[in-house]
């Protein structure tokens, strides 16, 4: 891709391993507060690193950056999504979000979907989990990966319409409801999977095994 058409966005999870996938060349960097940690871990120069740097324990004032209130609504990391928006990202990628407290994974979460619904192309990326979500009438392609599982998860009360092809277990046009994890542990056998959402909001998991 072109240079800066893609964000990517540092949160500040503990995960020390490797990104699953690669930070794209060229991306803008957006690090949230500690989530400049993971950048210079990676070797990424920020563009903007924001937050109210409670976690990271001091303003970076050497690089450019965003200071913000610690009493406030946004999490750092719902605000890097507002940030991105703002600045006409629609393919935005965050890295770290996984491996920490369970309330900032399902804070995360919902800033995927709050970037879903806001028109972007977005995914969670840790060392050994990547998250996306599916809106009703998509359909993606997931390539396969050695040692790697598949779970579609209903986010939404329902989704209808699920189907699933190329996986050891299909679906055609089935229904997923958001209080029975019918879609845990799948895994992909073909070359890549067929994903199709006909309602609702799903979520897409994949983690290694």
């Amino acid at each position: 891709m072109e240079k800066q058409q893609i964000c990517a966005i540092f949160a500040g999870g503990p995960e020390a391993g490797e990104p699953c996938m690669p930070v794209p060349d060229g991306a803008y960097i957006l690090c949230a507060d500690s989530g400049l940690h993971l950048a210079e871990r990676l070797g990424c120069k920020p563009d903007l690193v924001l937050g109210d740097f409670d976690s990271l324990g001091a303003v970076p004032t050497a690089l450019p950056h965003m200071t913000v209130p610690v009493e406030k609504d946004d999490t750092d990391t719902m605000l890097a999504a507002r940030v991105a928006l703002e600045k006409g990202f629609r393919d935005v990628r965050i890295f770290g979000a996984f491996g920490g407290r369970l309330d900032h994974t399902l804070a995360n979460l919902q800033t995927l979907e709050f970037l879903r619904k806001h028109g972007a192309d977005a995914c969670l990326i840790g060392t050994g989990n990547f998250a996306m979500m599916m809106q009703g009438g998509e359909t993606r392609q997931l390539k396969r990966r050695e040692g790697w599982s598949l779970s579609l998860l209903a986010w939404s009360p329902e989704c209808c319409g699920v189907t699933v092809r190329g996986a050891y277990y299909p679906l055609e046009n089935g229904t997923l409801t958001r209080d029975f994890p019918l879609g845990v542990s799948n895994r992909i056998t073909a070359a890549q999977t067929e994903i199709v959402c006909g309602s609702g909001t799903l979520l897409v998991i994949c983690s290694r095994l």
